[in-house]
């Protein structure tokens, strides 16, 4: 019931430790809001990804490498048995993964360097190019039944020498003459007399000599004909659906990392984001029924699962290393599409968020943990990308409208409120003049 003169109430008066209440469930819900809205895809991975495989380093006995000795020219002039034997057996299964995990630079030692360092630099896996100088062998005493000992001399561009021996034969198209590259463990420095005169060279022991290539130019555009020629067709275990990144080393995937690298610059990041991007409803099918072309650039969001880095081998499009990450994409069923990175990536968190910009390569089939076969589009793309999440104009609006709300809301309390207190306020008023008029009246009968 209501005093006569006063405003009714809409709502009781709302005690302060409930308007605290109300004003922190608000700020949760908008926080919770925005936060659904800008959630990381590809944000929980899955267990069932590839199955990894362990990198073995071999290990080097340190006493037989003390049997090396090129501290005088006599030294040098004379190749001592064992220690050769044992390089020869320890390289022979060195590949470009082996090598980059033994912790081969990224550039080529100078021979400088290496004579006034040679205890430090022994057994240390080391690389070089050059021209083909001499080239002999097979000849006996390799240390594994079925292998003759090759050997190389090889000239650098500096004029430097460096010698080299190796298990595996070399392929037809190396001649003396030719542009070739040679890695090894380093054994020591030694002379020559025949047929050359060589003074302290590094001889290194490794597993083969490999043809190098002239430097392509800077690769700013697609030819689809030699992409064209990447046949991905067949799941039979052993083809290309199924070659590793150390197993791929060809022209087309050359020539694509290339200009995944040589075009980054070429695209701002507000280009990136009108390029469609990797899903299971859109895409999968036209991949499946080749209708994206191979070189087509594409957005994959996801989650770094594991990736690992290789020391490339010999390519005409400069590439000294290969990133290969593994990322869990959400919308793309959850599965683990692999990225190749034509350099080695920086280091990032685990289970990092990435928007990955890449370019479709072919597909790629692997084993998962739980033994099953699966495959997935593979991309190419010049770095990884740390997704950022980015508020755009349609999370502009939508924080907008909630903003209003709050505001209009806080408007609401603060009027029932002030309402309320002026209606306790008149109220406490009227009753005070209330009780003034029957004093008046009640004093106005007691007079006389």
């Amino acid at each position: 019931m209501t005093t006569p003169g006063t405003r009714p109430q809409l709502l009781p008066p709302i005690p302060p430790a409930v308007r605290f209440v109300l004003f922190g469930l608000v700020i949760g819900g908008l926080v919770y809001g925005m936060s659904a809205f800008g959630e990381a895809p590809g944000k929980k991975p899955i267990a069932e990804v590839v199955a990894p495989t362990e990198t073995v380093v071999p290990s080097l006995d340190r006493t037989i490498l003390a049997l090396a000795h090129d501290g005088t020219r006599e030294e040098r002039l004379l190749l001592e048995a064992e220690p050769l034997r044992h390089l020869l057996a320890k390289a022979i299964d060195v590949g470009p993964t082996v090598a980059a995990a033994l912790g081969m630079p990224e550039a080529p030692v100078p021979v400088a360097t290496l004579r006034s360092e040679i205890a430090s630099y022994r057994g240390r896996w080391l690389f070089y190019e050059g021209k083909l100088e001499q080239l002999s062998g097979p000849r006996e005493g390799h240390p594994i039944r079925d292998y003759g000992i090759h050997e190389a001399t090889v000239r650098l561009p500096d004029g430097e020498a460096v010698l080299a021996a190796f298990s595996f034969k070399p392929d037809a198209a190396i001649t003396v003459g030719s542009w070739v590259r040679i890695e090894g463990f380093l054994l020591k420095l030694v002379d020559t007399t025949y047929p050359s005169e060589i003074q302290s060279a590094p001889f290194l022991i490794g597993r083969a000599i490999q043809r190098d290539y002239p430097d392509w130019p800077p690769v700013t555009a697609i030819d689809p004909e030699l992409l064209g020629k990447v046949d991905d067709s067949s799941y039979w275990p052993g083809d290309l659906m199924w070659h590793t990144i150390e197993e791929d080393q060809t022209e087309p995937l050359w020539h694509l990392g290339a200009y995944a690298r040589d075009s980054a610059k070429q695209r701002a990041l507000a280009d990136w984001r009108r390029v469609g991007t990797l899903n299971g409803h859109e895409q999968h099918q036209k991949l499946l029924d080749g209708k994206i072309a191979r070189g087509t650039p594409m957005r994959v969001f996801g989650t770094l699962i594991r990736r690992k880095t290789i020391a490339a081998p010999a390519n005409p499009a400069g590439i000294k290393f290969w990133t290969e990450a593994l990322v869990q994409v959400r919308e793309y069923g959850g599965t683990v599409v692999p990225i190749w990175v034509p350099q080695r990536v920086r280091e990032l968190p685990d289970h990092v968020s990435l928007e990955v910009r890449g370019f479709y390569y072919r597909w790629y089939a692997f084993e998962t943990l739980t033994n099953q076969r699966r495959k997935a589009p593979l991309f190419v793309a010049a770095d990884l990308d740390v997704y950022e999440l980015e508020v755009d104009r349609t999370m502009q609006s939508i924080g907008i409208w909630l903003g209003g709300g709050v505001v209009l809301f806080m408007l609401l309390v603060w009027w029932v409120q002030r309402s309320s207190a002026q209606s306790s306020l008149q109220h406490a008023r009227d009753m005070d003049a209330r009780r003034r008029r029957r004093r008046e009246q009640q004093q106005a009968k007691q007079q006389p």
